[in-house]
């Protein structure tokens, strides 16, 4: 096969791990003479198999403790709801297609609403698992639909505990070991940034690649500090403060891209090199410091006065060094914080170093209604088309075939192209149809004992976690090791049933293509069609920025702006995307100063609140007319002019309206570069990665 050359040391690492699991899971079913012992061995292969086709390798411990949790809790809620559904509609089967329906697609709905937060995960399983047992109650007796409840939490619990103690004993990876590390690459290279700003200036395009190079360690920085909470308890008091340092670090981001900007402004000024030598006297040494790898946090220097520095008769100089200061003031508070952070996370005895005290920010999933209503909708389709075909063909086995379709139409509802997963999961399932046929007549006929049977399972599992790290392969590999363990009879006492085998092989069979042609028939939005909708709406809520009355706490915007970016990432954005919501970020923040400032500029307050409300309805209409946006950065330099005549000179103001103008004539192009940039199939691929 093709990926044999490709299969690394991780990969065998992660096949015996799996075996292992598989093994002990079964062994302590068998011994406790469970109800159904493939279940444990589905949930051990799901728990392990399922985070392997996104990371293409050995998943971190923190996915994987993540993952347990909420299958467990997602089990437990299923299993109660599928109790539930056969205690209320037990004799009714269309009232049953229309409620377990309605929880399915109402689960779908709440997956596709959460992102990725952990509840996401535990609406997944809860849906899927409340169909599970209420199917499987219907097609062996709704007598006992309880002990079948209490089986499938039992034996899945039983398989995460498996699954998650081979994680913990062989070879375990910790994704947030190397979170200090990251943090402090961050942090060096954002103090070389700005090192690099005050010594000499740079093209545009020099900028915009180290620029780039940086927001790939905030990227890094961003993964690991997602699994910090389930992987180290030393990391969990830090918490909040790398929340709020999470969104610190895209401010970090523009004000680095701001100070640059303002810099090249102050060098045209007469008296320049006077300034910035000032300037640099305190903050290089502070900044070298930063770059070190030490032990110790350098203290925050205090720049000085740039008033006492220029003559009253140069304010165009006064304006532009003010704003230098306030910006390369700002960028290194947040250098030190994250300095102060990295090694708080290194030792103890540096915990003393930041605050620890506060809840973590509040966090906005930016929910896509009409996304989650659509997927919605499809499953309450599907599942009944399905269900009815069922109840009036009289088909015994045809709740398998439900089942089935259950499980995939809600696993892959996130993923970018959904069709295409199932129709590997179809060749998976058509595999594992036919080798658990070979292993009903040929294999489980000629052997006895726990050895043997734990010998056989281990060939059709090794293969398929071997191909789980292949994203070509991914599917068919998890597909085929979990339809296998379904249809296989392990019990104590093996008794074949060829019908019942054929049956069930069909009934999987048809539930993967009626997946496969519910998602193909009923096409949701494409990732790129998504992405242009939340920006739209972004912009939106920019415009909502600039005319709501109650002017919003810089932290709520910033989180706002720095959750709109991890939106970005989740669906797959480019580079250029990535681009536009940092200048998003930089024109919002850029704003609120504004609008902050106006308030204290006395009788100017309500004229300037006016503009910039005006400005921002102006924003909605400019779309890609660069001619508009060059109209508008006109104007916001125009307002900087008119404001040289008060006195005393509101330095602060006219900065912000300086740097407005500087903004609104950069930004075009980014937002026309980032949506043609933008190819369907590097959505597609960005969002797998995401995932």
């Amino acid at each position: 096969m093709r990926i044999v050359p490709d299969i690394t040391g991780d990969h065998w690492v992660l096949a015996l791990r799996t075996v292992l699991a598989v093994w002990l899971a079964l062994y302590v079913a068998l011994r406790l003479d469970l109800a159904q012992p493939a279940w444990a061995i589905l949930a051990v292969m799901i728990v392990t198999l399922q985070p392997v086709m996104f990371t293409g390798g050995t998943p971190p411990l923190g996915i994987i403790i993540h993952r347990c949790i909420g299958r467990l809790i997602g089990t437990f809620l299923g299993a109660l709801m599928g109790v539930v559904l056969i205690a209320l509609f037990a004799q009714q089967p269309m009232l049953y297609l229309l409620a377990a329906g309605a929880w399915l697609a109402f689960c779908t709905f709440c997956v596709m609403l959460l992102n990725d937060e952990p509840a996401s995960y535990i609406m997944m399983l809860s849906g899927y698992t409340a169909t599970l047992v209420s199917l499987t109650a219907i097609g062996t007796g709704v007598d006992n639909v309880f002990d079948l409840a209490l089986a499938r939490t039992t034996e899945t619990a039983l398989g995460i505990g498996a699954g998650f103690l081979m994680h913990v004993l062989i070879a375990p990876r910790f994704g947030s070991r190397a979170l200090p590390g990251t943090l402090q690459a961050l942090i060096s290279g954002a103090a070389d940034e700005a090192r690099v700003a005050l010594d000499r200036t740079r093209s545009r395009a020099v900028l915009n690649e180290r620029l780039r190079n940086l927001m790939g360690k905030h990227q890094q920085f961003e993964a690991q500090h997602s699994l910090a909470r389930f992987e180290f308890r030393r990391f969990r008091r830090l918490l909040p403060a790398l929340d709020h340092f999470a969104g610190d670090s895209l401010a970090l981001m523009t004000g680095l891209r701001e100070l640059e900007e303002a810099i090249d402004r102050l060098s045209r000024c007469e008296g320049c090199d006077d300034l910035m030598a000032a300037l640099r006297a305190p903050t290089l040494p502070f900044l070298d410091a930063l770059e070190q790898d030490g032990d110790q946090l350098p203290t925050l220097p205090e720049l000085p006065d740039v008033a006492i520095l220029v003559t009253p008769q140069a304010p165009v100089t006064l304006v532009r060094a003010t704003l230098v200061r306030e910006r390369l003031s700002e960028v290194m508070r947040l250098l030190h914080h994250g300095r102060a952070l990295s090694l708080a996370m290194r030792h103890h005895r540096h915990v003393g170093l930041i605050k620890l005290t506060g809840p973590r920010p509040r966090r906005a999933n930016h929910p896509e209604y009409g996304v989650a209503r659509y997927n919605a909708f499809r499953v309450f389709i599907a599942f009944e088309l399905l269900g009815l075909f069922w109840i009036h063909s009289g088909w015994t086995s045809g709740y398998l075939s439900m089942m089935l379709l259950g499980v995939f139409i809600v696993l892959f509802a996130k993923a970018p192209n959904p069709a295409a997963v199932v129709r590997q999961f179809l060749t998976g399932t058509i595999w594992a149809v036919i080798i658990g046929c070979l292993f009903s007549y040929v294999v489980f006929p000629s052997i006895t004992g726990f050895p043997l049977l734990a010998l056989s399972l281990a060939v059709p599992v090794v293969i398929g976690t071997l191909m789980t790290p292949h994203m070509r392969y991914a599917a068919v590999g998890l597909a085929g090791a979990v339809t296998l363990m379904t249809l296989l009879n392990l019990h104590r006492t093996y008794v074949f049933h060829p019908t019942q085998f054929i049956n069930g092989g069909l009934a999987s069979i048809l539930g993967t293509i009626v997946t496969m042609v519910t998602y193909s028939l009923f096409r949701q939005r494409t990732p790129a069609e998504r992405l242009e909708t939340l920006v739209a709406a972004y912009w939106r809520g920019l415009e909502r920025v600039t005319r709501a009355r109650r002017l919003p706490s810089r932290t709520w915007l910033e989180s706002r702006l720095y959750d709109r970016l991890s939106r970005l990432l989740a669906l797959g954005s480019g580079e250029q995307m990535l681009r536009e919501a940092v200048d998003l970020h930089a024109l919002a923040m850029c704003l609120w100063r504004l609008r902050r400032l106006a308030r204290v500029s006395g009788s100017h307050q309500h004229e300037i609140e006016r503009w910039i409300a005006g400005l921002g309805r102006q924003l909605l209409q400019a779309g890609r007319d660069e001619a508009a946006w060059r109209r508008l950065a006109a104007e916001s330099e125009a307002q900087a002019a008119a404001l040289y005549d008060l006195k005393p000179l509101p330095t602060a103001l006219i900065g912000e309206f300086e740097m407005l103008s500087h903004l609104l004539r950069d930004l075009p192009g980014a937002a026309a570069q980032a949506r043609e940039a933008l190819s369907p199939g590097e959505d597609e691929q960005g969002a797998m990665d995401a995932r």
